[in-house]
């Protein structure tokens, strides 16, 4: 980018402004009316920013009569002698100017080299740009107004695909059969949601969104740590509405789990994280079940004004349904801030290597966490006991579960064992 300069000289004129101001300041103590063309003359010549040779050529100047030019070639004739006003005039005036322009010169380069020094701005890459330009349409408010808008029943792609692929392609089948205007999408979280869709593509999520188990499924959760993980990603997904759809299996035998462990824990997530449990008897009862939820979403958001909140600023007071105007999430920004959340925590690995171990029950796993939340924090404990004695009944007196029943001596002593035991 080029650098415009302006040279201005500080005086171009000294001795002619000298000279009207002597002139200048007779006439007031006389009180004199050429005071006032004097006065005129005067600040015409500061004004001027080229060096003047004679009052000939400051007739070109506002306030310059030929009476005051001719005063000034007079002073002029006085100031340098008669002989050498034809030799001496123009040399005396280029000097002046040429040290002044010299003077600007200098300061120029000056200002050029500490330009040259501060460093150039980096060109943004394909990447940045790309980045920015997402976190411009995050940070765009989008709005919808009644009747601008359809919703749409998000149906999460692993509903369609998987070991059994015949059985789970009946939920599209069964959907269709039932009315239920839905698609398929990779979803980072849940396993179905509504969103509402305009015309421009733009989609807000509703604030309900469902997570399918058929029982031998929740079972397998419970024993592998997937169920608390997965409570904890819906908990902090940002919608409020968060519904567990559970299948029976058969006749709900041979799970792998006590049908009364699998409804305690059902039970303790309805009334511990505030979820809805809904039971069905089969999928086709799961899927007529999500079809009435899409008609009744459709009658209740008809009629409403939605907009564009930010996950930070989302609360239960912008999304009240009795309201005729409610705050929603976009659909994008849930999908790429569930992606992120995806990675499991310390402390959940925690919980999932402790299930792993034989004796070990999900309340067991969850009661030592609390005591202590990463196996850094174990190892420590481990270090201030006194002895390997005292180190191995670190745990035993733990209380787990409802009855908060002592973890035991026996499991407390094979986890100081497998955390303390060094691996050749």
């Amino acid at each position: 980018m080029e650098t415009r300069l302006e040279v201005r000289l500080r005086e171009p004129n000294p001795l002619f402004t000298r000279w009207l101001e002597r002139w200048l300041r007779e006439a007031e103590r006389r009180q004199q009316k050429s005071q006032f063309k004097l006065r005129q003359a005067l600040e015409a010549l500061k004004s001027y920013p080229l060096p003047l040779s004679s009052g000939r050529d400051c007739s070109i100047l506002r306030g310059f009569g030929g009476t005051l030019c001719q005063l000034i070639d007079e002073e002029l004739r006085q100031h340098r002698g008669l002989q050498l006003v034809a030799r001496e005039e123009a040399p005396v005036v280029q000097e002046h100017y040429e040290q002044q322009v010299q003077q600007v010169i200098r300061q120029v380069q000056e200002h050029q080299k500490r330009q040259d020094k501060k460093p150039k701005p980096r060109k943004p890459t394909k990447k940045e740009l790309l980045e920015q330009a997402a976190l411009e349409e995050r940070e765009r408010v989008v709005e919808m107004q009644p009747g601008g808008f359809q919703l749409l029943l998000l149906v999460d792609t692993q509903e369609t695909s998987g070991k059994n692929k015949r059985v789970l392609d009946q939920t599209r089948s069964y959907l269709e059969s039932l009315g239920a205007r839905h698609e398929v999408r990779r979803l980072t979280i849940g396993d179905f949601l509504w969103i509402a869709q305009d015309a421009q593509g733009n989609e807000l999520v509703l604030p309900y969104i469902v997570e399918r188990k058929r029982m031998d499924d929740l079972a397998s959760s419970i024993r592998d740590g997937r169920f608390h993980e997965q409570k904890h990603r819906l908990q902090q997904s940002g919608l409020e509405n968060i519904i567990y759809l559970v299948e029976d299996y058969g006749d709900n035998e041979q799970l792998g789990l006590p049908l009364d462990s699998l409804q305690q824990a059902l039970a303790n997530a309805r009334i511990q994280t505030g979820v809805q449990v809904v039971r069905t008897e089969n999928h086709y009862r799961s899927m007529s079940y999500l079809a009435a939820m899409s008609r009744s979403l459709g009658q209740i958001f008809a009629s409403k004004r939605l907009y564009s909140v930010q996950r930070g600023t989302l609360d239960k007071s912008i999304c009240v349904l009795t309201d005729s105007r409610l705050g929603l999430l976009k659909f994008r920004a849930l999908y790429e801030d569930s992606a992120k959340n995806a990675q499991l925590t310390v402390r959940e690995v925690f919980v999932q290597q402790l299930l792993q171990l034989h004796s070990l029950s999900l309340d067991r796993a969850m009661s030592i966490v609390e005591r202590y939340p990463t196996p850094r924090c174990l190892l420590d404990a481990y270090a201030e006991c006194p002895d390997a004695k005292q180190a191995g009944l670190l745990l035993a007196r733990i209380p787990c579960g409802p009855l908060e029943r002592p973890l035991g001596e026996k499991p407390s002593q094979c986890l100081h064992e497998f955390y303390t035991t060094h691996f050749r």
